[in-house]
Formats: structure tokens, C-alpha cells, sequence
């Protein structure tokens, strides 16, 4: 049961090639917006405080959400794999109303089989 935690939240973090099923995106999304979250009421609530654990907390929270933050579009780009369309597509989150469509393809089923990106996830 560990080694299937682990290797959803930390298999595969920071690469572009290959696949991720819909149960890694959505377990990775809710966990960077739980600490997107907690990261802004944990600072608004010890932003005034100059203690020694505030910063270290403050400053341990900001790192993990910057890692979780980057590891957000390899994670979308082998979504996108997954359902046999381009990586570049993850760029459309900049545009206006771009992160709906995302959003609709994040939760489409993905291709079954073999596709060009290789595999179809374990997971």
C-alpha cells in the first residue's frame, strides 16, 4: 500500500513523456489546492507574528507549494497524453476561459490502450 502512495504522489514529477490517469490528476489537484489553501490562511493568520516558527512554518509551506505548484504542468501535459492529444495544449491555461477547457479535458476518459505517448497508466 505504501509503495501505490508513493509512487502516485511522487512517480513521475517533473516529466513530460508518458501518461497519467484521471485518479493521479485529480489526488495531485486536490492536494495542491488543499495547500494552496492552507498555505494562505496559515499566513494571513501568522503573518503578523515574527516568531521563529511562524517563518520556518511559513517558509516549509511556500516551498512545498512552489514544488507542487511546478510539478502542475508535467503532470497536465501526460494528462493530456493520456487522452491522446498534444502537451502544448496545457498552454491554453493562460488564456481566457482556456482553464475550462483543461478542466473538461482533465476529466474525459482516457484513450484506451496503446497511443502515441506509450502506455496507458497503471494507476
Amino acid at each position: 500500500m505504501l509503495n501505490n502512495i508513493y509512487n502516485l504522489l511522487f512517480y513521475n514529477l517533473f516529466t513530460l513523456k508518458g501518461r497519467s490517469s484521471r485518479r493521479e490528476y485529480i489526488i495531485k489537484v486536490i492536494l495542491l489546492t488543499t495547500c494552496m489553501i492552507t498555505g494562505s490562511y496559515t499566513i494571513n493568520l501568522f503573518g503578523n507574528e515574527t516568531t521563529f516558527f511562524s517563518f520556518c512554518y511559513i517558509l516549509t509551506l511556500c516551498i512545498i507549494t512552489t514544488l507542487m505548484s511546478l510539478q502542475y504542468f508535467p503532470l497536465a501535459v501526460r494528462r493530456l497524453h493520456d487522452l491522446n492529444e498534444s502537451g502544448w495544449y496545457v498552454l491554453l491555461t493562460f488564456a481566457p476561459f482556456g482553464q475550462l477547457l483543461i478542466l473538461w479535458l482533465m476529466f474525459k476518459k482516457g484513450t484506451p490502450g496503446i497511443n502515441r505517448y506509450g502506455e496507458p497508466p497503471i494507476n
